[in-house]
């Protein structure tokens, strides 16, 4: 008898089949027992025996190494370039920030009154004075980047120097 005849006989006695039982018409007679039985085998065979093999043959392969490096390098190049261009960008907008600043303060200092205006976000007779109220900071923003003397906020710079 050969081993895989005697292993089949041993289970067959272990799980209560005699000799002259046979399997498949178990299996043919009784298919949801049988798929009971088989769909989690071939679970547990698919994720805990075939997986790793097959996941230590793809790690031996020498593709993976090159896609690896690839892709070390791509997102290195990525990185690099997006510090690179926040850096820039970081630079214009501090820039540009500090020229509104500059024309909220010469607006403030040559024209008291429209700063006053633009402020209160409506129009005031000369001379008077807002009291409460929300300010309009962002009318003032808008007032002192559209004193710039360029469409293009790469040369945008202030009219007042």
């Amino acid at each position: 008898m050969s081993v895989l005849k005697g292993i089949r006989s041993l289970l067959k006695t272990a799980s209560g089949f005699s000799k002259n039982d046979s399997v498949r018409a178990y299996a043919r007679d009784h298919p949801l027992v049988t798929a009971g039985l088989v769909l989690p085998t071939a679970g547990f065979l698919g994720s805990e025996v075939v997986a790793p093999i097959a996941k230590g043959a793809y790690n031996l392969t020498p593709i993976q190494d090159f896609i690896d490096e690839g892709r070390a390098e791509r997102r290195y190049q990525e990185r690099r370039s997006e510090a690179m261009g926040n850096l820039g960008e970081d630079l214009k907008r501090r820039r540009i920030e500090e020229m509104i600043e500059r024309n909220m303060a010469v607006v403030a200092s040559r024209d008291p009154h429209l700063y006053s205006q633009v402020m209160a976000g409506r129009v005031l007779p000369q001379g008077a004075v807002v009291l409460g109220g929300p300010r309009r900071q962002d009318l003032m923003e808008e007032l002192a980047y559209a004193m710039g003397n360029s469409a293009n906020p790469e040369e945008f710079t202030s009219l007042f120097q």
